[in-house]
């Protein structure tokens, strides 16, 4: 099997780690997260053997693959973006149990849980996290870096536009979009296109916040001065 690490050894990273172990064709050797304290831990069975400082020390070992298991979707692309800057190659977890459609398309680097469905004619673009148990009906369109939390319901012909969350459980009737960075909380059922940056919760879904996400704070806003230090809240 071919040797991965994880960036990222939270609650994803353990899915991640457990996914690739299932599927058999990447074997992880450690976690890498921007948290210095967990540095030297073991964790699942795997060394946290450091951050982005170790990546080149990684690649001259034999090591050039990765994957992000990071639960905040801007973080997971700028991270994604700073190991292919550093010469990695970035892997997908895919569950044996999850069931893809052969005229579904799916892109490079995605977690997709198990007994996760891909229906005929989706698609799932690069950096998406699909998690155990969601339903992407026929033709889907997915965006980049995109989270379906579990028992995520999409129905026929919806989209879901770059960077949105939809939390557990959440149900979206046919034909609707859901526009990048949206929030859908858990529970919800989409009646209406929801816009950019919007959170809607309840059933029917209503908007309870628009603009900005106040979920997916702006790191530049908020006063990080790196991906690391973003990273080291969400790892």
């Amino acid at each position: 099997m071919i040797p991965i690490v994880i960036f990222g050894c939270g609650g994803l990273g353990a899915v991640a780690r457990d996914t690739l172990l299932r599927a058999r064709s990447f074997e992880p050797i450690g976690f890498l997260t921007s948290d210095r304290r967990q540095h030297g831990r073991i964790i699942d069975h795997l060394a946290v053997l450091g951050g982005m400082d170790v990546v080149t020390e990684l690649l001259h070992g034999g090591v050039e693959h990765a994957i992000v298991a990071i639960g905040d979707n801007a973080t997971r692309i700028a991270i994604a973006d700073e190991l292919l800057g550093r010469g990695m190659r970035l892997g997908s977890a895919i569950h044996p149990l999850a069931s893809i459609s052969a005229t579904a398309t799916l892109s490079e680097h995605l977690i997709i849980g198990a007994r996760a469905i891909v229906c005929a004619n989706a698609s799932v673009a690069a950096h998406s996290v699909v998690s155990s148990g969601s339903i992407i009906e026929h033709d889907n369109r997915i965006g980049r870096g995109v989270f379906l939390h579990p028992a995520v319901r999409l129905a026929g012909g919806v989209r879901v536009d770059d960077e949105a969350t939809l939390g557990v459980g959440v149900c979206v009737i046919p034909g609707r979009r859901i526009g990048p960075r949206a929030t859908i909380a858990p529970g919800s059922v989409v009646i209406r296109d929801v816009g950019e940056n919007e959170t809607v919760g309840g059933v029917p879904g209503r908007v309870v916040h628009s603009g900005e996400s106040r979920f997916a704070p702006d790191p530049v806003r908020h006063g990080a001065a790196s991906i690391g230090q973003v990273a080291t809240a969400r790892d």
